[in-house]
């Protein structure tokens, strides 16, 4: 038998075939792993900009006797707040879109809502976000309540 020093053809395929098959396994969770990554940052984002808009809304809830809230598109909400003069306040929620419940009724497009806080303190609010472009994206659905703790108009939260 030959005794050479060089590789046959056979060990250079299957170095190469195993080289292939250890690289597109370190490919795959590679991929898989920013794939996750890039879900997490969106699912921060769509937390991070939902508290904001809920904290507003207490805020203007606490503050003020009388308010609007319209949806202009299925990403924004536009709060008009009436007091000595008219005030907005505009929200933005890109890329996400926004289903904002308050005491079962829905904020629609076509629909704004108008809270009188002397009629009543105390809202239920309930907010659901989906991305529409994202279908691994799975809906955040935020309830809670947002309740004036002094009559509207006493002047302690003006």
């Amino acid at each position: 038998m030959n005794n050479s020093k060089g590789l046959t053809l056979i060990e250079l395929l299957g170095a190469i075939v195993l080289t292939f098959i250890v690289g597109s396994l370190v490919f795959s969770v590679l991929h898989q792993s920013i794939e996750n990554y890039q879900q997490s940052e969106l699912r921060s984002k769509a937390q991070t900009d939902t508290n904001r808009l809920i904290y507003n809304l207490t805020n203007i809830h606490q503050t003020s006797q009388t308010y609007t809230i319209e949806q202009p598109t299925q990403s924004s909400f536009i709060v008009t707040i009436e007091r000595d003069d008219i005030t907005t306040y505009e929200f933005n929620g890109q890329p996400f879109d926004y289903e904002l419940v308050i005491d079962g009724s829905p904020v629609s497009i076509d629909e704004p809502l108008t809270f009188n806080l002397q009629e009543k303190p105390s809202y239920s609010l309930s907010v659901i976000v989906t991305h529409t472009d994202n279908p691994r994206f799975n809906p955040l659905e935020i309830t809670t309540n947002i309740t004036r703790t002094t009559p509207a108009g006493s002047g302690e939260n003006e």
